[in-house]
């Protein structure tokens, strides 16, 4: 502070002054009673002399004793006020100071060396209560000396606040991630941050002194002075605080695009431009791919629309917002909208429903109809299919579809084509089955007037099949009766298993179910085709576990389940082959098997076979006989139970056949699970 060293210099002048108008006074005046007067009048005109002025001032002799001092020297050393008298000695003084102060031997010892006057020449103390005092000392020529006080807290309080102020300032420029350099009005650097070093790669000590036009890219660097002459002579800038782009040059000879503002400060005589400088390469690297990436979607966008122009299908593609962004020409023709009104970015969801629901013309068909709502329906429920019928007799269906995101998708297909053959089909279908129940009804009373003569002739032949009236003369007559006896039950049964497929095929079979013993059906079908077997050479066996649950089923329709499969191995397996008929419990269920070691099947013939009314063998000269119903009626018992057939063959082999039902009919389900 310049004020401040005049001051203290004013005083230290006037102290000299008075030091030395002392010592002459002591000179003039020989008696040593007036001598000793005279000093202490002397010394009491200069404290008053400095009485009033804001500083301490005190006066010691030549063995350090306070002689007088004026009382702002007791108001700045206040801690000690109390011991601050005349006679008080300095050392004693400034040792009580540092014990109430806290201050260390280092401090103490420094006050006191040379008597006081070596560290009071550029000594500053902070006590406690946050004062600042500055301490200086003049020796007079009687070998005491004259201290003097001053009060520099207000200063002292406003160099740390500059201080902090230029330390955070530093910091703020060191640390912010934007280059700042500063230069003067002839393009001259004076600083610049680490940020500007790190960004150009030039050092601090590199780059101040020198003319900022080294960090420019021609032509910028050759036009820079011009730039800033122009300016000083018209105030016509071209960067402004707010910006602009400009190119900047690296160390190694690099051009980058960076943003620069500029600011200007005025420091009395002396112009300051401040540059702000922030590096955009990647944000220019960003906004050239995001250019790229716009060109790439708008073509893409292209492409997508010529591929869905050449879709026969009609498409709509709708945002998240609703708002039409896609519209194909098939869409338009089909829908019969106005091509020029009705484009993407004109309409929304629900005023293209209104459009549909508008020209929708339904006379005529059953089907759900588009409405002014149908748009929030589609909202709530996207994956949606209904029908539209166009003005122009189209039917089209509709179908919504979400896309990821958000967005919706709408597909016109042209269905008119296929649903006249649904409706070719579904009338032929309904003759299919009026022609079925009109088959079922024959069949039914062709069967009723069968069985009235059939049971007559089986009643009458069985009565002379067993004498009850006599005998039959001649005995030749058995054989025939015999014949028409078999013949009617071999009839009886054909008509019986015609009735069964009938109603199998319409689903009208009876079951009484009951928990059935599988093991007492299957003893039963083989007791009963052991005969025939024994005729044939064929091996008749059983392939039972010890133990079996119980099977909730239909009795008799297993038991004619068992008995069609047995009889049908027998009867396709040849001299000296072999039946075996078995039950088991698996994961997959009740489990019922009839293998034979017989004539086998092809896959073909295994399609043929499970049709009614038709054999593997077609040809006129077959060799087995029988209906054809009895696989096909076997399957549909099976599947009355809820349960499956499957058969296994292989010509020359043999086939297996495999009743699975399901689970759910096993009783005493613990049993069946430890026999598995």
């Amino acid at each position: 502070m310049p004020f401040a060293g005049v001051e203290a210099a004013l005083a230290g002048m006037a102290v000299g002054a008075a030091v030395t108008l002392l010592a002459m006074g002591r000179r003039r005046s020989p008696p040593l009673a007036a001598s000793t007067e005279g000093t202490l009048d002397a010394q009491r005109q200069l404290v008053e002399a400095l009485g009033n002025s804001r500083d301490g001032v005190a006066l010691f002799d030549s063995a350090n004793r306070l002689i007088t001092c004026n009382e702002r020297y007791r108001q700045l050393l206040s801690p000690i006020k109390g011991s601050i008298s005349p006679g008080a000695r300095f050392d004693d003084l400034m040792a009580e100071l540092a014990r109430i102060e806290n201050r260390d031997e280092g401090w103490l010892v420094r006050k006191m060396s040379g008597g006081g006057l070596t560290d009071a020449t550029a000594s500053e103390d902070k006590f406690r209560d946050g004062q600042w005092i500055t301490v200086s000392a003049y020796a007079t020529q009687d070998g005491g000396q004259l201290r003097i006080l001053r009060d520099i807290t207000p200063r002292k309080q406003a160099q740390i606040s500059l201080e902090g102020t230029v330390s955070w300032l530093k910091g703020v420029m060191d640390t912010v991630v934007d280059g700042i350099v500063t230069i003067d009005e002839t393009g001259t650097v004076l600083s610049i941050n680490p940020a500007a070093e790190r960004l150009f790669g030039w050092a601090a000590d590199q780059v101040v002194g020198r003319n900022v036009k080294m960090l420019m890219p021609d032509p910028h660097q050759s036009a820079h002075d011009d730039y800033i002459r122009t300016y000083l002579r018209t105030g016509m800038r071209k960067i402004g605080s707010s910006g602009r782009e400009v190119e900047g040059l690296r160390r190694d000879g690099t051009s980058f695009p960076m943003e620069l503002a500029i600011a200007e400060m005025q420091q009395g005589d002396m112009l300051t431009f401040i540059g702000v400088i922030r590096d955009i390469s990647d944000r220019k690297k960003n906004e050239l791919a995001l250019l790229d990436s716009k060109n790439r979607l708008r073509d893409q966008a292209d492409r997508l629309q010529g591929i869905i122009d050449n879709m026969p299908q009609g498409v709509a593609v709708f945002a998240a917002d609703d708002a039409l962004i896609a519209l194909n020409e098939s869409a338009i023709r089909m829908l019969g909208l106005p091509h020029a009104e009705i484009t993407p970015g004109t309409i929304d969801i629900s005023l293209f429903m209104a459009l549909l629901a508008a020209n929708d013309t339904p006379h005529g068909y059953q089907s759900a109809q588009l409405t002014a709502d149908l748009a929030e329906n589609i909202r709530e429920r996207p994956e949606m299919v209904f029908e539209h019928f166009a003005p122009s007799g189209i039917i089209m269906e509709v179908r919504s579809s979400s896309m990821p995101g958000g967005g919706l998708i709408l597909s016109f297909t042209d269905v008119t084509d296929r649903k006249r053959v649904e409706q070719t089909l579904r009338e032929a279908k309904d003759e299919a089955e009026r022609g079925n129940r009109a088959k079922n009804t024959f069949l039914a009373n062709i069967s009723h007037e069968l069985r009235t003569p059939l049971n007559a002739i089986i009643g009458f032949s069985e009565m002379m099949k067993h004498e009850i009236f006599g005998p039959l003369e001649p005995a030749s007559y058995r054989t025939y009766v015999d014949d028409i006896h078999e013949s009617g039950q071999h009839l009886l049964e054909l008509i019986n298993d015609i009735l069964d497929m009938s109603k199998a095929e319409a689903g009208m079979t009876d079951l009484m179910e009951t928990a059935v013993h599988v093991p007492d059906l299957v003893r039963v079908a083989i007791r009963l085709l052991a005969r025939r077997a024994e005729n044939a050479g064929i091996s008749l066996s059983e392939d039972l576990p010890p133990t079996l649950p119980l099977l909730l089923a239909d009795e008799r329709r297993l038991r004619q389940i068992i008995l069609n499969l047995g009889s049908n191995a027998v009867k396709f397996t040849d001299e000296g082959g072999a039946v075996i008929i078995g039950a088991r419990v698996t994961e997959a269920g009740f489990v019922i098997t009839v293998s034979d070691t017989g004539i086998g099947m092809t896959a073909e013939e295994l399609q043929r076979v499970m049709e009614p009314f038709v054999q593997a063998d077609t040809r006129l000269s077959r060799k087995y006989e029988g209906s054809g119903l009895g696989l096909p009626l076997t399957k549909a018992l099976v599947g009355a139970h809820r349960g499956t057939l499957h058969l296994d063959s292989e010509p020359g082999r043999g086939t297996t056949v495999t009743v699975t039902f399901p689970s759910s009919r096993i009783v005493n389900q613990d049993s069946a699970a430890a026999d598995i």
